[in-house]
């Protein structure tokens, strides 16, 4: 929240009065603290020209590799390739070709790291190792307006393949709440209304299908939802 920062006039002039009296009396003092600040600052940004941002474009170059298997793994839902993006390809000649668990070792901290984790969460969830889908996508920490979204739903999956019904729908539903749009909210709210219906809570099922319906008449899953709350009202 903004703050009104407008004084009184009189009260700038004895503000200016004092500070230039300070200013006076500790002048060597002051000019030694921007000296400090200056070097500092000089610091910073040699740290960020000369080691960040070099760090960051070799993470780049380390992980192509590994992002061009999950690449390839999503589209073709290949799990061998999940696993060359996890761990890399020990038959390449290409030095860099190391999987995203170790470009998470190596650069968990920079935005390459970052979204290595996410891919490995995916890659994880895929392959069936469900604990270890959920530790990545928890380290995974999600800037733009749709993956922290897809993070949140997919945790929601792994906790429902491990029997973990009401934790899933915690996720599902905090999913729906993060970004209110017509893609991935209707989605959301249907995969909350399935783990209710196998929690037997007809209910609850029956709001959600009903919101998908209503709420997001745009969405594929609208059309659909007819199905779903004819066959939960007669069960």
């Amino acid at each position: 929240m903004e703050k009104n920062v407008e004084e009184q006039s009189t009260e700038n002039i004895s503000f200016i009065s004092k500070s230039e009296q300070f200013i006076e009396k500790y002048k060597n003092w002051l000019i030694g603290g921007v000296i400090v600040i200056v070097v500092i600052i000089l610091g910073i940004f040699g740290v960020k020209k000369f080691i960040s941002e070099p760090r960051k474009a070799k993470a780049n170059t380390e992980a192509y590799p590994a992002e061009f298997y999950f690449t390839e793994a999503s589209e073709a839902e290949a799990m061998g390739d999940y696993r060359r993006a996890l761990y890399g390809d020990s038959t390449s000649n290409d030095k860099y070709s190391i999987g995203l668990l170790a470009i998470i070792d190596k650069y968990g901290s920079t935005p390459t790291g970052n979204r290595a984790k996410y891919e490995a969460g995916i890659c994880f969830l895929h392959l069936g190792e469900y604990k270890e889908a959920l530790k990545y996508l928890d380290k995974y920490n999600g800037k733009d307006q749709l993956t922290p979204v897809l993070d949140e739903m997919m945790k929601g999956d792994a906790e429902v393949e491990q029997g973990n019904n009401d934790a899933a729908i915690k996720h599902y539903n905090k999913a729906a709440s993060m970004d209110d749009n017509p893609i991935t909210a209707p989605f959301a709210y249907f995969k909350a209304g399935m783990v209710y219906l196998m929690n037997n809570d007809k209910a609850k099922a029956l709001e959600n299908f009903n919101k998908v319906k209503s709420d997001y008449p745009e969405s594929p899953l609208s059309m659909q939802m007819d199905g779903f709350i004819t066959y939960t009202e007669n069960i």
